[in-house]
């Protein structure tokens, strides 16, 4: 106990720390979602405590607060020197090297005109990866293949450019729209959605690393005496690649591998494509490699391995997409599909299976989204009244507040997703009352527990800050009401 309350007095103090730096960066602070998470944390210790306990919090690698918040950050120190202090760097046979850095890796080739990178990790890490591959190798950096637009992958590369390298940029053709939608939605996405520093997000595409080369399907990319066969692949994102270095017989999986059931549920992020990862997945086993760089958790060496957990996810999306199109092709609803999913029987128990990010179900959710409209299959659904209005009208037939309040508590011990809802419903209906914002952060501090996968939690703890938020609103404007 102890230790843990050393773990949340450093995570507060980081917590304030990233709030100091938003008030002098210029920003609106009048809602503060790092500053309500740690009022949170204050208040249900064991919301961080099922937070943290997640084996798998450093997606696959080493974990680093001040990293997870500002991915897009240049200048932050901590973030910096966490990348230099928690980075690892492995050999795996001549001219070859896994950087691991928190929560992602970088892969490194050295060829006869210098050095091949696939990936530059986030911003922060630049420094790190620049001294790295300088120490690796006295050769300039001849190119980044950039397996996608997300911040882990593709904001690191300035460092390498800013020292002269002048590498070419290798990604997919879709890589420039993926970015346009991030910088169109930052405010929504990269900072409300993705918990990153609102002085960091970029707001523009001219502020992203800009391709000197790009392709679509398949494209032989030969550097020196060594063949880089490059291949998009939807998958995690529309503009989603891997590499085969047949020199190495080895793969760079880059997403479409992870060391846990994969985070193609994830209800916050655009389309993810579960079936063409799948299909990339086979194809990858196919070239009967013997080394696979993944970017998040250990290298795979043996084509053993490799065919063993490749296939088992693989499986587990083909058996998603199979179980969603039968459903649909049934009539059944969405909500009828999701809740008849079950994990293939042979993958149950898996630790490369473990439902740590996002739940078998929750990718039945975005297959449903890729394979049919927004529609749910509840005719009312089509076209209804807002939730405030909905919320209003089952709270005041009732029996008004008190009475759903009484429903919410008798609810709470025997089914918190019941709870919930109902919870939900009372705080649409009435959003500024005190009593019913306390009841919903009790409420969501009991769904949150450690088996909650993280996408989930976080959902959830978002909406606990906000409700924290108001609820500090409105102790202040009592204050001032005493005051007078």
């Amino acid at each position: 106990m102890r230790v843990f309350k050393k773990v949340l007095l450093l995570f507060i103090a980081s917590i304030t720390s990233l709030c100091v730096g938003a008030l002098s960066a210029g920003q609106d602070n009048s809602y503060n979602g790092f500053e309500m998470r740690a009022e949170v944390f204050k208040k249900y210790p064991s919301v961080l405590e099922a937070l943290t306990s997640n084996s798998n919090i450093g997606f696959g690698g080493a974990f680093s607060h001040a990293i997870a918040n500002n991915m897009h950050s240049r200048t932050n120190p901590k973030a910096i020197q966490d990348a230099y202090d928690l980075l690892e760097v492995k050999a795996y046979g001549d001219g070859v090297w896994l950087l691991r850095f928190p929560f992602v890796n970088v892969a490194v080739f050295e060829t006869s005109e210098g050095l091949v990178l696939v990936d530059a990790a986030y911003a922060p890490a630049g420094p790190a990866l620049l001294d790295a591959v300088r120490e690796i190798s006295d050769k300039k950096v001849h190119s980044i293949i950039i397996t996608h637009h997300h911040a882990d992958h593709a904001y690191g590369a300035w460092s390498i450019i800013e020292a002269g390298d002048n590498p070419e940029i290798i990604t997919t053709s879709d890589y420039m729209y993926e970015m346009y939608l991030d910088t169109k939605l930052a405010s929504h996405t990269l900072v409300g959605l993705n918990n990153q520093h609102p002085a960091n997000v970029p707001r523009s595409v001219n502020d992203v690393l800009q391709p000197t080369i790009t392709f679509n399907g398949e494209m032989e990319y030969i550097v020196g005496e060594t063949t880089f066969n490059l291949y998009s692949a939807r998958g995690e994102t529309a503009d989603h690649l891997w590499v085969h270095v047949p020199m190495h017989d080895l793969v760079v999986s880059a997403d479409l591998w992870q060391p846990f059931l994969p985070n193609a549920g994830n209800g916050k992020r655009r389309q993810r494509y579960v079936g063409d990862w799948a299909a990339a997945l086979r194809s990858m086993i196919s070239l009967k490699p013997n080394v696979l760089l993944p970017m998040h958790g250990p290298v795979m060496l043996g084509f053993e391995e490799i065919e063993d957990k490749l296939s088992a996810t693989a499986l587990v999306f083909e058996s998603a997409v199979d179980q969603v199109t039968e459903g649909l092709n049934s009539g059944l609803r969405r909500d009828q599909i999701v809740e008849k999913m079950q994990m293939p029987n042979e993958l149950a128990g898996r630790p490369d299976m473990a439902e740590t990010y996002n739940r078998f179900s929750d990718i039945g959710k975005t297959v449903f989204k890729e394979y049919n409209g927004w529609w749910d299959g509840v005719p009312s659904n089509f076209s209804q009244p807002d939730y405030s209005s909905k919320a209003s009208a089952l709270a005041e037939m009732s029996g008004g507040r008190n009475e759903f309040l009484g429903i919410v508590r008798s609810v709470a011990d025997s089914d918190i997703k019941l709870a919930s809802y109902f919870a939900d419903i009372v705080y649409y209906a009435w959003p500024e009352d005190s009593a019913v914002l306390n009841l919903a952060l009790d409420v969501y501090a009991k769904r949150i527990t450690p088996d909650v996968p993280t996408q989930e939690l976080t959902i959830y703890l978002s909406h606990m800050a906000e409700l924290m938020h108001k609820l500090k609103l409105l102790e202040a404007v009592q204050l001032a009401g005493d005051d007078n």
